[in-house]
């Protein structure tokens, strides 16, 4: 889901599923699962509910966890398992009452038992999970040897083979075949056969977006590619992710916000107080306290007139005014009035809101779901 801008710090994930879409809702402390229209599908008697994920939830009953599909028929059921991960790539994993460490497929059944000596395991992307071990990190200090604990990271498949062994500080998980690790206090990339296409000498390497990575060298910030070569020379202050072919840069001596295209090239000026990035053809800007939308081209599309504004999704787009959220549409009118404490951004039709305090969601209309009566 993408990003929630909160005056309450209260969210709710929304949810992709290939099957009839599901979202969970919190109704009197308990939660269930309505569909697009609002309509309660799973009645609220769950402790707590996750997204559905191939058409399977984990939730708690009891406080206990246990794993749903769309008919409310529990898969695993309760006092099995001490903790359900979420499902990826056809398993989750899960530890049971005696602290053991397994992955489980989707009928329940135990695939991949891990050895005692693991601390964690993540969930699988790009066929590879990565997997810590807890270690006795050795300090000498004034002569004593000061013991204290940490972690390596390594990659596991979905036999349960240790692909890549447990050499890393810390590691993410692989995406379009690499992923990033850490050696000490530096990073650099990986593929999945384990070979360095990126020496860990960066401060710091972002996740990749539009086949590029922000890099922090020496303070300074830049791009590389998925190969691993410099393409955007560290040169900025502050850079951020790349979003439709452009990507915002910040100087810190004038305080000032602005966008660059894929060869570095400074293509709208540094002129913004504040920006978001590019999301269906606009970005929102902020200049004398108020954020307008700006084109590629860095013309004024929306007038400077609302105290906050996110990110265009389906059409609309959050912003505030009067401490109050809701939503327009690309030609700047408002769509959802403005009287939600917070909201999210629309997927599928639907967005979460909190209103007076209640978390709920609405649909591209407004309506207020779910819908507790049938008319």
């Amino acid at each position: 889901m993408k990003r929630i801008f909160f005056i309450a710090a209260i969210s709710i994930s929304i949810i992709a599923s290939a099957q009839t879409k599901l979202f969970p809702i919190e109704i009197k402390g308990k939660f269930g699962y309505m569909d697009q229209t609002g309509k309660m599908i799973i009645p609220a008697m769950y402790d707590y509910a996750d997204e559905f994920i191939d058409g399977m939830a984990v939730a708690a009953l009891h406080n206990q966890p246990c794993v749903i599909n769309q008919k409310n028929e529990r898969i695993i059921d309760t006092s099995v398992y001490q903790f359900i991960g979420v499902f990826s790539e056809g398993l989750s994993s899960v530890i049971d009452f005696k602290k053991k460490k397994f992955y489980i497929n989707t009928k329940g059944e135990k695939v991949i038992s891990l050895p005692d000596e693991i601390y964690e395991g993540r969930k699988f992307k790009d066929g590879y999970a990565c997997v810590s071990k807890e270690v006795d990190e050795h300090t000498l200090k004034y002569t004593r040897d000061i013991v204290t604990i940490g972690y390596r990271f390594g990659f596991i498949d979905h036999t349960g083979k240790q692909v890549i062994d447990f050499v890393y500080d810390d590691a993410s998980n692989f995406n379009y075949g690499i992923a990033r690790v850490k050696v000490k206090n530096t990073f650099g990339v990986i593929n999945k056969n384990g070979e360095i296409i990126v020496k860990p000498m960066y401060k710091n390497i972002g996740n990749f977006f539009e086949g590029k990575a922000v890099v922090n060298e020496n303070g300074k910030y830049g791009f590389i590619d998925t190969a691993g070569k410099i393409i955007i020379k560290p040169q900025f202050d502050i850079a951020f992710d790349f979003s439709e072919g452009l990507a915002a840069i910040y100087d810190s001596k004038t305080k000032k916000y602005g966008f660059i295209d894929d060869k570095g090239e400074t293509i709208i000026k540094l002129d913004y107080d504040g920006v978001r990035p590019f999301s269906e053809g606009k970005a929102a800007v902020l200049q004398n306290g108020k954020w307008g939308f700006i084109d590629s081209k860095g013309k004024l599309v929306l007038l400077h007139v609302f105290d906050n504004a996110s990110e265009f999704s389906e059409g609309m787009c959050a912003i505030l005014v009067k401490r109050k959220w809701g939503f327009i549409d690309q030609t700047g009118r408002v769509a959802v009035p403005l009287e939600y404490d917070a909201v999210g951004s629309f997927d599928h039709g639907i967005a979460d809101v909190v209103y007076h305090g209640i978390s709920l969601y609405i649909d591209i209309r407004g309506n207020i779901l779910p819908r507790l009566t049938e008319k």
